[in-house]
């Protein structure tokens, strides 16, 4: 399930015979809490009707368009005598259908978000993608004997939808063979060319049909496909003629057993096996027959083409140094059931977030020393504390095996919500379900004492961990060897610097792959090397189905270690999706945010 939220970028108002003129109507487009449209109504007055349009929606042609959720604010003004209105009639324009509803509550004096939800399945991306696709507001006449002011401050709609996703891939690992790195082979040697092809939500339940390019010089010498594919389907689908299937007597459903994938070996055209949610994987082994550079792709008509595997052949006898790609390959190829790929046909939920909100007391001046407190309090001059919600109303599901980024400008929730999924905060409401073991790697020094050794902390921290004392002495000199800190094991870590602390407690923390790693921020930190070292232990986590959440400031390290990012934004989820559609979205939006929120940030 995807979600865009987005704001207006034109507003207008109707108006009609002695209606109420809106005043700064712009300020509808922000929202902010403090600038506000304002509309002064006498007894049996209506205020204009408010148009707010080209929300920028940039839904898949494909999607299915689950609910539309319109988000409002509006209120009056808080004198004792003041305007009263009904609740005002919210229209959907520009679609085919008639979509019409009102919210719970007219204005009150207090500004209260307000919701109104409609049905989706009979829109269309199209009509929602549409600049002139909009929100109507249509207030009634002021009930009251009174004047007064009515305040507008934002209209927000989220939509929440699925889209056909077709995903094709040929393991884009590291060394992936690209036209300026190609392969370097010679005649009479062999390669391995492979292609993965997800049907990611299982909305097209057809297969597919995959057309390899495979261009001359290269000849197929063996192929053969990846393990056993299950889907599941709802039983009134299920064909009892065609499909063979098992009955689940602890679930009571129906799992579907698809059939086996097929190639045509002359034209080259995979058959795909899976319907529904699943990936169907395909391993060519070419030996390259003749000299030259050859070009290897793979096309579907809905996904479109694959990445371009490239490889240079030489004359017969021409050695070459070991290719990179072709030494995981090997690694991956021995590891079947439990790389990267096949993980994320689990559909296992291992986090799950109902509703989360957190807030916060923000003190409304700087008092310096407790002296200055005890004075100001005593003459009763101490401000009082507001509440700042760092998260509202957040939810998502996380599967085992998913690569999780988490993005934000500064202030948006994320380092909160890491903590919160880690156990060290708890949330004001909401809940969370984790099924797991939880390895947190959030703040530099996290359960360390600055007052002991190096060695001291490897027991204190893994002991935090739930590692046993016997565990960790037989696991102390790798932690010292990953960690690259010898000669600085018997010294305070108070006096280690940050990436030491970072190496440290990263080497405790990844010592057993946990099957839930959470990351705050601390592949950044460290020399440039151990950076590399550190990130290749993640991937060979990840290549063993760890799930990862992983909150950086760097868009380009969220692009090459997540295949999933949940984009934050004053708390709230603005964008859940794929990895390159959420990126650019945030990178566009980065284009418009203020100086305070990019601050640190590598957009």
């Amino acid at each position: 399930m995807s979600t865009q939220m987005r704001y207006p970028k034109n507003t207008y108002q109707d108006s009609s015979h002695d209606s109420g003129e809106w005043k700064d109507l712009d300020n509808i487009l922000i929202d902010d809490w403090e600038l506000l449209a304002c509309c002064t109504l006498s007894p049996n007055q209506k205020p204009n009707s408010l148009v707010v349009t080209n929300f920028k929606f940039n839904i898949p042609q494909d999607a299915i368009i689950h609910a539309v959720d319109i988000r409002l604010d509006f209120h009056r003004d808080s004198s004792q005598n003041s305007i009263n209105l009904e609740p005002p009639t919210v229209r959907l324009i520009n679609v085919k259908e008639d979509y019409e509803s009102k919210p719970l509550h007219g204005p009150t004096v207090s500004p209260i978000e307000r919701s109104v939800l409609f049905d989706g399945s009979n829109m269309s991306p199209a009509e929602l993608n549409n600049p002139d696709f909009g929100v109507e507001i249509i207030f009634d006449e002021n009930e009251s004997e009174f004047s007064g002011d009515l305040f507008f401050d934002f209209v927000r709609i989220s939509v929440n939808y699925e889209e056909q996703r077709f995903v094709i891939g040929s393991l884009n690992g590291e060394g992936f063979p690209v036209k300026e790195k190609p392969l370097q082979k010679a005649v009479g040697e062999t390669f391995i060319y492979t292609v993965l092809f997800n049907n990611s939500n299982g909305i097209n339940k057809d297969p597919q049909d995959i057309k390899i390019n495979l261009p001359e010089g290269l000849e197929v010498i063996n192929h053969y496909f990846g393990s056993d594919k299950k889907g599941k389907i709802e039983v009134n689908e299920i064909d009892y003629e065609e499909d063979r299937f098992d009955f689940d007597m602890l679930t009571g459903e129906q799992e579907i057993i698809y059939d086996d994938d097929k190639i045509d070996l002359d034209t080259l055209i995979w058959h795909t096996g899976v319907k529904g949610i699943g990936m169907s994987r395909l391993r060519l082994e070419l030996k390259c027959v003749s000299e030259g550079f050859k070009e290897i792709s793979a096309f579907n008509e809905f996904s479109g083409t694959g990445a371009h595997f490239y490889v240079e052949v030489h004359p017969e006898g021409y050695e070459h140094e070991p290719n990179v790609y072709e030494e995981s390959l090997l690694k991956w190829k021995s590891q079947l059931d439990v790389d990267e790929d096949y993980q994320t046909l689990n559909k296992e939920v291992v986090i799950e977030v109902n509703n989360l909100n957190r807030e916060f007391d923000k003190a409304q001046e700087k008092v310096d020393n407790l002296k200055e407190y005890v004075i100001k309090w005593l003459k009763r001059d101490l401000k009082p504390k507001t509440k700042f919600k760092a998260l509202t109303d957040v939810s998502f599901t996380i599967n085992r095996g998913e690569r999780v980024g988490i993005i934000g400008f500064n202030g948006a929730g994320k380092s909160t919500l890491l903590k919160i999924l880690s156990g060290v905060l708890r949330p004001n409401s909401g809940s969370i379900h984790i099924n797991g073991k939880v390895a947190p790697l959030l703040e530099l020094g996290a359960g360390f004492d600055h007052n002991y050794s190096g060695r001291e902390n490897v027991f204190l921290n893994g002991a935090i961990l739930g590692y046993s004392r016997e565990f960790l002495e037989g696991k102390y000199d790798e932690i010292v060897e990953f960690s690259e800190l010898e000669e600085f094991m018997e010294l305070p870590i108070k006096n280690y610097s940050s990436g030491m602390i970072a190496k440290l407690g990263f080497a405790v923390a990844t010592l057993v792959e946990p099957e839930i790693l959470i990351l705050d921020e601390i592949l950044s930190v460290g020399d440039v090397r151990f950076q590399k070292k550190s990130g290749d232990k993640l991937k060979s986590m990840m290549n063993t189905g760890t799930t990862v959440l992983l909150v950086s400031h760097s868009v380009g390290t969220i692009r090459a270690m997540c295949n999933r990012v949940i984009w934050l934004d004053h708390g709230k989820i603005v964008m859940d999706g794929l990895t390159k559609d959420v990126c650019d979205a945030y990178v566009e939006a980065a284009k418009k945010a203020s100086d305070d929120e990019l601050t640190g940030l590598e957009i």
